[in-house]
């Protein structure tokens, strides 16, 4: 047997030193595995419409509905996602100005599109998604139907989400700065605190003296933005490291059954809920301390990188594609033997992932630049101008 004497190659040095000596995380800024998450995520929202538009029949229907059922958690996902990446990703000297500009580049462009799109479905396709009247539709446009109960999936029906987006995104200057400053212990308590608000949603909406959603009211989505949030915070100004994936992957797994979990007996409490948030909070804090601590996860790789910078365009259509492509069936219900539903859901995929392509390539990201361009040119104006007028004053 031989020992091998060669010396330890500099990265291979420095992962292991970071494995054994876990700390503060700040200096890390990138986490390509919760940009690969979010298509993963994607996937799980888009087999849960497969089996909302009832594209599989039968026996294979039934099964279809037992993975895909809880598929809708994929948008919980999503925004404990959007908490934990604007805090990890904060700077404290981004105005909240800049902040908002910087969301509105990301996200409004893109939308617009897809409520555009959405109109044009429901005038031909898929009149069920029509609106009853402008108004629900104009308040899609400005991401604020989300707050009528009634009018939650007006216009596009799957930028619902992206309601709450907005609302997350205006609180977020707000909120960040206390958490910023807050212990950990502080964090801890906030975490627990939004824990068990997810789990009471359902009975503060039913007993509101106005009309809320424990689905679709931004305000009542919010306890999960924040613990994405407090996480990323902890995580960064710590020496806190969530479990291994070793354990987080099933645990999220548990967590997505648990959401099917029944509310208490004679409530509308779900604490089945509540612990779909916390494991999939896991899952997500530690994917990123398994990036920050060059640990590469298949979410990583190239592949899944470039499909999840196309998976915001891919939510935004593959519904109004799913409820297009069964517009074929008298009653828009397919209800197909298993072989042929595969082939049509495969074919709804395909044609919903090369609009997504053709969107983020065309659309997004060409917007994108051009809205930052602005925002850049702002920032150097206003430099140029306080310099000016610091000269003028000596």
């Amino acid at each position: 047997m031989t020992i091998s004497t060669m010396t330890a190659s500099a990265p291979t040095v420095q992962r292991a030193a970071a494995e054994a000596a876990p700390g503060p995380l700040s200096h890390v800024r990138t986490l390509p595995s919760l940009t690969g998450l979010r298509w993963a995520t994607a996937m799980l929202i888009f087999g849960h419409h497969i089996m909302a538009v009832e594209y599989f029949g039968g026996n294979a229907g039934v099964v279809w509905g037992v993975l895909f059922e809880a598929g809708k958690t994929g948008v919980t996902l999503f925004f404990i996602l959007s908490g934990f990446v604007l805090a990890w990703g904060y700077k404290p000297q981004q105005s909240a100005r800049s902040f908002w500009w910087h969301r509105f580049a990301r996200v409004y462009p893109l939308h617009l599109v897809g409520v555009g799109l959405a109109l044009v479905a429901a005038a031909t396709l898929v009149p069920e998604i029509r609106a009853d009247g402008a108004a629900p539709v104009v308040a899609n446009v400005l991401l604020v139907n989300g707050w009528v109960p009634d009018w939650w999936q007006a216009g596009n029906p799957a930028s619902w989400s992206l309601v709450c987006e907005a609302f997350f995104y205006l609180s977020f200057p707000f909120l960040i700065r206390p958490l910023v400053r807050a212990s950990n212990r502080t964090l801890v308590v906030v975490v627990v605190a939004s824990l068990v608000l997810v789990a009471l949603m359902p009975q503060i909406a039913a007993v509101s003296p106005v009309p809320l959603s424990a689905a679709s009211t931004p305000l009542l989505r919010m306890p999960e933005f924040v613990i994405g949030v407090s996480l990323a915070l902890l995580m960064k100004n710590s020496d806190w490291r969530p479990v291994r994936l070793a354990l987080a992957v099933p645990l999220a797994l548990a967590g997505y059954a648990l959401s099917e979990a029944p509310t208490l007996p004679g409530t509308d409490v779900h604490p089945g809920l509540a612990a779909t948030v916390g494991f999939f909070a896991l899952l997500v804090a530690s994917l990123a301390d398994a990036d920050a601590r060059s640990n590469s996860t298949f979410l990583a790789r190239p592949l899944w990188q470039e499909l999840g910078r196309i998976s915001f365009a891919f939510y935004l259509v593959h519904l109004l594609v799913i409820a297009s492509v069964s517009s074929a069936w008298p009653d828009g219900h397919p209800q197909l033997p298993w072989r042929r539903a595969v082939l049509l859901a495969l074919a709804a995929f395909g044609i919903a992932l090369a609009i997504a392509w053709v969107l983020h390539k065309a659309v997004e990201v060409p917007a994108q630049r051009w809205l930052l361009r602005r925002d850049r040119a702002r920032a150097t104006a206003r430099s140029t101008a306080t310099l000016a007028t610091a000269d003028a004053r000596r």
